[in-house]
């Protein structure tokens, strides 16, 4: 009698493990502070993933206040250290927008998506967030992202999009800290969940790991990234 159950048990288990099979296994952040913060948007992504009973290796390689271009040189040995499925690049926020950087950006995103692919790994952008006191950057960021991404056939996670949307319905959830730019644990959630929801395209509500947040306010940070990812893919 007790058989049943438990093979219903091991088959909900497996269903559970096989439903985030079909995403990345091993993950490399490049970046700067933005993915280093709260312990590493790594941690937190892996601890989402692993409470979806999923495995995950992931990684950073960031250098403070760090530009994109500055990573060409050091990411190829990197990448040659393991068997990367995906790579995600984000760079100095005004990188991509600013009349004195935009080019380098590009030309950067464009080695860095060859030498990834030429490693047997997937890129994919991070689209970052606008500052506190600079709101018109979300629709900017969202325009040079979602171009560099289609230039280049590389996926864009719309992390921005998201703090935009938490902001516009709970903006007294903070998302970045007092110097109106780096992100607080909510916002690295927020950015984990985002990305749980892009690279496994998977919705993350309900998932039992809240990175020790109000679980009210995770959940509706999980609504959020999922809302915001289902929306980004429907405009592509």
């Amino acid at each position: 009698m007790t058989i049943k159950p438990l093979l219903l048990l091991v088959l909900a288990v497996a269903a559970s493990a096989q439903a985030v099979a079909g995403g990345p296994d091993k993950v490399l952040f490049v970046g700067n502070s933005f993915t280093y913060y709260n312990n590493g948007l790594h941690q937190q992504y892996k601890s989402i993933v692993e409470s979806a009973n999923g495995l995950l290796h992931a990684r950073i390689m960031t250098i403070s206040s760090g530009y994109l271009p500055e990573h060409v040189d050091g990411l190829p040995s990197l990448l040659a250290s393991d068997d990367w499925d995906v790579v995600v690049l984000q760079g100095y926020s005004k990188g991509p927008i600013r009349d004195d950087t935009s080019k380098a950006f590009r030309d950067a995103a464009e080695k860095l998506v060859q030498v990834i692919r030429e490693n047997g790994a997937r890129p994919a952008f991070f689209m970052t967030w606008a500052y506190i006191d600079e709101p018109e950057m979300t629709a900017q960021l969202d325009e040079a992202y979602t171009s560099i991404g289609k230039q280049l056939g590389a996926q864009v996670v719309p992390v921005g999009l998201a703090f935009e949307r938490a902001i516009q319905q709970r903006p007294e959830l903070k998302l970045r800290i007092a110097d109106r730019k780096h992100p607080t644990l909510a916002g690295t959630y927020l950015a984990a969940c985002t990305f749980y929801a892009a690279l496994h395209h998977q919705d993350p509500q309900g998932l039992s790991y809240t990175a020790g947040l109000d679980p009210d306010d995770a959940a509706f940070l999980q609504r959020i990234a999922w809302d915001t990812v289902e929306a980004y893919s429907a405009r592509q």
